[in-house]
């Protein structure tokens, strides 16, 4: 059985991941309905909080509606590398949305580019990273981290 990453590197390496990636696959839920969307995010340099610029649409009610979501970001095959990650978020104190006039509004809006009048700001709950070059290091290759 591999070994748990001390949790201090495993915080170095999903913030390293995190920083490379630009794109996830947003999946939110109602009526036991799944909806999977591709989107562009953002965070801030040494955060685990990712911040979503969102249109609305079925994926906003369905976040109304049930703030429970999770998120996918991989590495593309292409890259030769296998590597994913995928974060948990629940409870409308980890799935926020921000419209204009809300408290967090402007200093989101500074961290997502472009003017939006609409924000999701995920605080994760669960972060799971697999990469397969954890194993060459005597680490299992899908590190957890909860906060």
């Amino acid at each position: 059985m591999k070994k748990k990453m001390p949790e201090d590197m495993l915080r170095k390496e999903i913030l390293a991941f995190l920083n490379k990636r630009k794109e996830l696959v947003l999946c939110t839920c109602k009526d036991n309905i799944p909806r999977a969307t591709p989107m562009e995010f953002y965070k801030e340099k040494d955060k685990f909080e990712i911040y979503v610029g969102l249109s609305p649409g079925r994926k906003v009610r369905n976040i109304e509606e049930n703030p429970v979501v999770s998120i996918g970001i991989y590495t593309p095959m292409s890259e030769g590398k296998i590597q994913g990650m995928q974060i948990t978020a629940s409870g409308r104190e980890h799935v926020v949305l921000l419209r204009e006039g809300d408290e967090e509004f402007a200093h989101a809006q500074k961290i997502v580019h472009g003017k939006r009048k609409l924000i999701l700001k995920i605080i994760p709950e669960i972060i799971e990273l697999l990469d397969y070059d954890f194993a060459k290091e005597g680490y299992a290759i899908l590190q957890k981290l909860e906060f």
